[in-house]
């Protein structure tokens, strides 16, 4: 890398299938739409990244957000209310990208465990329209039902949809004002897309999931914390043919490098996804699961890494 430094890279198959931990023809296969649009990056010179440690802390320092906590359902609900707002009037599919991705000024961010800057602040943004396309279409390709479980804006189940368009796409989330933007979304563009209301830290048991069923979590299992056993116990017992989690997890870091030593220190603090791989590596030596893929977060915000691939399906007896 050092003697990368300021040198403009332009992300392409060989780098992809290395970050996914896949094969050149995998991402050709499923993700040459995506890659014809240009991907630059830098790496970071030692000033340039003792700039960015300092701010890192800096802001780790200030933080003071805890997830789960005493009023975030009411945060989401008024969050997703202003989305559902600003879709209504203008109806365009960007205005459902998270303003958490949206709204960062920085052009700082994570590529494989190193921290770089880019021109395109919609880095992190395109870089998930790659990784979703070639997970989704690895992995869900031979099921028929799809269910995401804390869908949010639905951006998500739209690819799904142009993936699949012939699939029963199911989304819910826990507040209302994201159910109701999932249902507008699929009135608008004529999808097959159903809505409803599901609380994942107290799983309605009364919902069934239908058979040849694949399940979809991102960055929504992180809004637990740690108290993430119900849901996946709940999902377990609907015996769908495969889930696919995109996740901030802390046991993919390895802190004896600078970047994932923050992103850990940032993660924890917060309180994002504890307990998920260890849960189901538990479940795996009990033979109840079996775990598929596990490929640490390929790229992240400046802060963390929020995509850690976890691909596992229930053990048929």
């Amino acid at each position: 890398i050092k003697e990368l430094i300021n040198t403009t890279m332009q992300m392409n198959t060989k780098k992809l299938s290395t970050l996914f931990k896949t094969n050149k023809t995998e991402i050709q296969k499923f993700c040459s739409t995506q890659l014809r649009q240009k991907i630059e990056y830098q790496y970071l010179s030692i000033e340039e990244r003792d700039l960015i440690v300092i701010k890192i802390l800096e802001r780790i320092n200030e933080d003071k957000q805890i997830i789960a906590s005493k009023g975030r359902k009411g945060k989401w609900l008024k969050g997703w209310e202003e989305s559902l707002k600003t879709y209504s009037k203008n109806r365009s599919l960007k205005s459902l990208i998270p303003k958490f991705y949206t709204a960062r000024e920085n052009k700082f961010f994570r590529l494989g465990g190193e921290f770089i800057k880019v021109k395109n602040p919609m880095f992190e943004v395109n870089m998930i329209n790659i990784y979703r396309n070639w997970y989704f279409k690895k992995y869900f390709s031979k099921v028929k039902n799809i269910y995401e479980f804390g869908a949010g804006t639905g951006i998500n189940l739209i690819e799904l949809s142009k993936i699949f368009p012939k699939n029963k796409i199911y989304g819910s989330d826990f507040v209302k004002s994201a159910v109701d933007l999932l249902k507008l979304v699929s009135k608008n563009n004529d999808l097959n897309l159903n809505a409803f209301k599901f609380d994942m830290s107290k799983p309605n048991l009364k919902y069934k999931i239908l058979k040849n069923s694949g399940v979809y979590t991102s960055g929504a299992i992180e809004q637990l914390g740690g108290d993430i056993h119900n849901f996946i116990n709940y999902i377990l017992s609907q015996k769908p043919i495969i889930v696919i989690h995109s996740e901030p997890v802390s046991d993919f870091y390895n802190t004896s490098k600078l970047p994932d030593f923050l992103g850990n220190l940032f993660q924890n603090k917060r309180g994002y996804t504890k307990n998920l791989l260890s849960y189901l590596k538990i479940l795996e030596k009990k033979k109840k699961i079996k775990i598929l893929k596990l490929c640490k977060s390929p790229f992240g915000s400046l802060m963390m890494e929020g995509h850690n691939l976890i691909v596992w399906k229930p053990y048929v007896r």
